[in-house]
């Protein structure tokens, strides 16, 4: 955690304790009364959320908030999502992603050795205590950076996978760019306030759930960050998560969090129950015990009111035919698995409808795509697959196959 946390956690409060047990148990909730009906590249969202009959809304205690499937993108809930706000030490969520991938990418091992530097060794803030010229394992300072949110930690795996501070913050941007995350500038890995030589870091709570996404499908660093304390380094020390969700709320396995004075108390959380995954950001919440608080309430109003219905399987067939001119008459197959996430009310609703050509033109390769199945609720998509030819046809299969001239039905049964 950036700023001036020191080095050993605090224990839960009661308070805290007894607020997350109201939240989990449903407790005084206020359903959100917006959703969002933007969409950022292909994921799709959708407004229709209402605040339940009766409800008194509470005072606000965050400055932007989202709720958002972990899975398909789809935003749930969002206030002030894409308003610009210091990450704070969830900047560290794209370095570890750097990080993550250099090591995938065979550069490292979570083994390799890392050389304390005086930098490392002097950065202020949330730290571990790291002494100039010690050398640990890589993979344990990416833990440190993770679950305790060390900042000298932090700047040593900076130091090791770029070979300085200020190259590991271009992976970082570069990342972010990649990720398509528009609203996020790094100047640090660190997420430190600024200071002679930098600029403060911006992102935006669409942005931390988009790398929190990238970090739960393209990593395995929720093995850590769904610890609620763990040694370090062989038990030199003993690393206690900065996220006090972690062994307090059902299904929660991550992620970060963030706190300086300017940024005020933030939080990227993840939690899985059953088949769905939820990421809540909560940002410039006024204490400690408010970003966990509100982070809750959002990810049990989202698994009290939304479910995960599979749609299609990976092959599946689809009732539509498509002929070949000259050729066969196919049935289309779906490229990919579909899972959607709505209102456990529209669980029922979910239709299908095909934008796939009745005649195309020949030859067709096998797994060609020939059109797409688009999966929707009451009239909105939420997502598209390819329909793909399942086998090659050659132009000249009809004179081949001994196709006579019936019709594409016909034919598809004679081939039966």
């Amino acid at each position: 955690m950036s700023g001036t946390g020191t080095a050993t956690r605090q224990p839960i409060s009661s308070q805290v304790i007894l607020a997350l047990l109201l939240v989990v148990a449903g407790c005084a909730l206020v359903t959100p009364a917006t959703a969002s009906a933007r969409s950022r590249g292909h994921w799709h969202r959708r407004h229709h959320l209402v605040m339940r009959s009766g409800a008194k809304p509470e005072p606000v205690m965050y400055h932007a908030a989202l709720l958002e499937d972990a899975d398909t993108g789809r935003i749930l809930f969002e206030k002030n999502s894409e308003m610009q706000w210091p990450p704070a030490s969830m900047a560290k969520m794209t370095l570890l992603l750097v990080a993550y991938k250099k090591i995938k990418a065979d550069e490292f091992t979570l083994d390799s050795p890392v050389r304390i530097s005086e930098r490392s060794a002097h950065t202020e803030g949330s730290r571990l205590g790291l002494i100039e010229g010690q050398v640990y394992p890589l993979g344990e300072l990416m833990k440190a950076a993770l679950i305790k949110s060390a900042n000298d930690a932090a700047v040593a795996v900076a130091e090791k996978i770029a070979g300085s501070v200020e190259a590991a913050v271009l992976l970082m941007n570069e990342q972010a760019r990649e990720l398509g995350m528009t609203n996020t500038e790094y100047h640090t890995v660190d997420g430190l306030p600024p200071r002679p030589g930098h600029d403060v870091d911006h992102t935006d709570a669409r942005d931390l759930a988009t790398v929190a996404r990238a970090l739960i499908h393209q990593t395995n660093l929720l093995r850590w960050s769904s610890r609620e304390q763990t040694p370090f380094d062989g038990g030199v020390c003993i690393l206690h998560n900065t996220n006090h969700l972690i062994g307090h709320f059902v299904g929660c396995d991550g992620l970060k969090t963030g706190f300086t004075f300017q940024a005020g108390f933030n939080v990227t959380a993840t939690a899985k129950r059953g088949n769905l995954r939820l990421i809540a950001v909560i940002l410039g919440a006024p204490s400690n015990q408010q970003r966990f608080a509100q982070a809750a309430r959002l990810l049990n109003w989202g698994f009290q009111n939304f479910t995960a219905v599979a749609v299609l399987k990976r092959g599946q067939s689809i009732p539509v035919l498509v002929q070949v001119r000259s050729g066969l008459a196919i049935n289309p197959v779906v490229a990919h698995a579909v899972k959607v996430v709505v209102p456990k009310a529209d669980a029922d609703s979910i239709d299908l409808a095909y934008r796939v050509p009745q005649v195309v033109n020949g030859p067709v390769r096998s797994g060609e795509s020939l059109g797409q199945v688009l999966v929707q609720d009451q009239g909105e998509t939420l997502a598209e697959v390819d329909a793909l030819s399942p086998v090659t046809v050659s132009v000249d299969a009809r004179a081949r196959d001994g196709f006579t001239g019936e019709s594409p039905a016909a034919y598809h049964q004679e081939a039966q």
